[in-house]
């Protein structure tokens, strides 16, 4: 039997997030000759920085500046679409929202961005390239989820919130478009250590850097995982958290609090 490293990967790669943290991350990894890579992102800057480094890899690069949660981000992707079949688009912009204080109410504002970024910028970035790979009979997509999808979080409610919808709609897709030879996997990820997650004031077990966030993820890709949770150990201790009784869970989640004082555009919290 082949090795997965021995497989043809995909030569046509779409990364959104690809400013920083883990969609910086997963850029690099994927950058080598013969592959073309289309980087989204919203900061025209970084995303030229990273885009150098991957040519620097051999990969020929497109640089596509948008907002995942505006309209004009599903034109862009069906465009390069068009100009290159995408194999690989994995949905990886993301913002984080929290409280500010223990037992405060998280602002508005920053629960809508949560929400509109994790869910429907998500959905709105998938769903386009999902119907046109379904067309062709091929490709692939990932989510960049979260382990805060797998438990309700009190610290984080509209992010908990929008990243269990984003991983809920990427299992029904792939149960969905499975006989039309679109793969999906939804990646929920513990705490990587990027400029997000350095907003967060807390405890932040298993921390993983963005580079090693990128090998679990790719290597997750090539075997077609329906559900990549990592760290091992802490989606297994939520999971266990999900079968005891609430007024237990109340106890046991002040220890893995957090509060944050901002938020931004990236990859990089639960």
């Amino acid at each position: 039997m082949a090795r997965s490293e021995d497989k043809p990967g995909p030569k046509v790669v779409v990364i959104t997030g690809a400013n920083g943290g883990i969609g910086a991350a997963l850029s690099r990894a994927y950058a080598a000759p013969g592959v073309h890579l289309g980087l989204l992102g919203r900061n025209e800057e970084t995303l030229a920085g990273v885009a150098a480094d991957c040519r620097r890899k051999g990969a020929s690069v497109e640089t596509l500046v948008a907002d995942v949660t505006g309209p004009a981000v599903i034109d862009l992707l069906l465009e390069f679409d068009a100009r290159h079949s995408i194999d690989l688009l994995i949905a990886g912009a993301g913002v984080t929202s929290g409280i500010p204080a223990p037992n405060n109410m998280e602002p508005w504002d920053t629960a809508e961005a949560a929400l509109l970024t994790n869910f429907v910028g998500g959905v709105r970035t998938i769903a386009p390239v999902a119907a046109r790979m379904a067309e062709r009979g091929r490709g692939q997509i990932a989510a960049i989820g979260s382990l805060a999808a797998l438990t309700p979080l009190p610290f984080s409610p509209a992010y908990s919130a929008a990243k269990a919808g984003l991983t809920v709609y990427v299992r029904a897709l792939r149960r969905l478009l499975a006989a039309r030879g679109v793969r999906f996997t939804v990646v929920s990820i513990g705490y990587v250590d990027t400029a997000m997650s350095r907003k967060l004031t807390g405890s932040k077990r298993f921390m993983i850097t963005p580079e090693r966030a990128a090998r679990v993820i790719r290597k997750g890709l090539e075997r077609n995982r329906a559900h990549l949770a990592y760290p091992v150990v802490l989606a297994t201790g939520i999971r266990v958290l999900n079968l005891l009784p609430e007024p237990l869970v109340r106890l046991i989640l002040p220890a893995f609090a957090f509060t944050i004082s901002g938020w931004e555009a990236g990859g990089g919290a639960p």
